[in-house]
């Protein structure tokens, strides 16, 4: 938001209260007037507000066609196997584009490529600096090239936080002290195949206005095969990502009075533990918070003013926590306060988290009223608020997602 939005908004705020106050202060005034210049207000505000959405919506759709130029550019050299970090992959090109780092948190597994078939002692040269350099990048240096990642840093109000290490459990993990040593032992477990190289699929042309158009053929990629090698990791990694989490979540879980299982059941959903996750929503770190919408209803009612939280700030595992229980306790304790059955309102809270509080109202009532739809929600049992969501929420992916999580959550209710 400018510093020009924020003083009207301030100002509006102001001339609200000054009206308020003369009001109680003066018997006088016409009520029918009064009346009249409320419905002006709030007219003026519900303009503001509409221009600070379409101003927002309008910096998201060009980061997101500047992020699909990026990918497109990378598709020049990798072709079908162009990857880019999600939420469950972080992904790290070197700037030639002719070595690929990937650490994939969900198949638990680090995968090194590099375009063209090196020869064997080169490849282990270039397996062992980028295990390292994985080991040793920091939390602002993630997916610093990711446009939906720079231009988003370059625009938030958040303030700096001390960078920490993405992987540091690794070194643990293989048993070393230091990033070179911990890299040599797990470069001995590296498995190497060669891949053939073909044009990426061809993108469908956009529908929405947020998503650039695309060419429908894809080029063909300047290499035919990469070398890739494959580091299978413990089986315990994940457990260990968890346990790293869990003095974080259990403090802000506390303090919000949000159950602690359901805090990492969202968690491993949302990234599978990767604290540097990132999608073109656009949203980041371990609970996947939106800066633009989660992140200023947090800041503005649990730090007392809001802000626009940086990638750098979402990347920092404590604050992503705290974050993202914090919008959890809103969803519960406010916006969704009028569901009375503790189990029925988790299983909103949920669905809320991935689309909002308003699609949750609609697969009750076809509208977005919440209050409204409490009113049918409790008259229902909790299975049947359950079994509505999972089959009348207006999209898929949050009908899987409730399922996913409730099924997580049992998993973590005794870590």
């Amino acid at each position: 938001m400018s510093k020009t939005n924020r003083n009207n908004l301030l100002g509006l705020c102001l001339l609200s209260l000054a009206a308020t106050t003369c009001f109680a202060q003066d018997n006088a005034f016409d009520d029918s007037a009064f009346s009249d210049f409320a419905g002006s207000l709030s007219a003026e505000f519900a303009e503001f507000e509409a221009a600070q959405t379409q101003e927002w919506d309008s910096f998201v759709s060009e980061i997101r066609a500047e992020h699909d130029a990026f990918i497109a550019d990378l598709e020049r050299y990798w072709g079908n196997e162009t990857e880019s970090s999600d939420r469950s992959k972080w992904v790290e090109y070197a700037k030639n584009r002719r070595i690929k780092r990937t650490v994939d948190f969900e198949k638990n597994q680090i995968r090194i490529s590099v375009l063209g078939t090196p020869a064997p002692e080169e490849m282990q040269r270039i397996v062992n600096q980028q295990l390292q350099a994985a080991l040793e990048t920091r939390s602002d240096q993630a997916n610093q090239e990711y446009p939906i990642v720079a231009r988003m840093q370059e625009a938030a109000s958040a303030p700096k936080l001390p960078p920490v290490p993405v992987v540091a459990e690794l070194k643990e993990l293989s048993g070393q002290k230091t990033a070179p040593k911990a890299a040599v032992a797990l470069a001995k477990k590296a498995k190497i195949d060669v891949v053939e190289i073909k044009p990426a699929p061809a993108k469908k042309k956009a529908t929405a206005p947020s998503k650039p158009k695309r060419n429908s053929t894809a080029a063909a990629p300047k290499e035919t095969k990469a070398t890739v090698a494959v580091i299978d990791l413990s089986e315990s990694w994940p457990v260990r990502r968890a346990r790293k989490y869990s003095d974080a979540v259990t403090r802000f879980a506390a303090e919000m009075d949000i159950p602690r299982s359901l805090a990492f059941a969202i968690m491993y959903t949302e990234s599978s533990f990767n604290p540097v996750a990132v999608s073109p929503i656009p949203a980041y770190g371990l609970m996947q918070v939106v800066p633009g919408s989660a992140g200023r209803d947090v800041t503005k009612l649990h730090f007392g003013k809001e802000r626009l939280l940086s990638p750098d700030y979402l990347f920092t595992a404590d604050k992503n926590i705290e974050v993202g229980i914090g919008y959890l306790n809103i969803l519960d304790k406010r916006y969704l306060r009028k569901i009375t059955d503790p189990l029925s309102r988790k299983y909103c809270t949920i669905a809320a988290y991935n689309t909002g509080a308003g699609n949750v109202a609609k697969a009750f009532t076809g509208k977005l009223n919440i209050s409204r739809a409490s009113k049918i929600i409790n008259e229902m049992s909790p299975d049947e608020v359950y079994n509505t969501l999972r089959t009348k929420l207006p999209y898929e992916e949050t009908r899987k997602y409730i399922k996913k999580v409730t099924a997580a959550e049992k998993q973590f209710m005794s870590l």
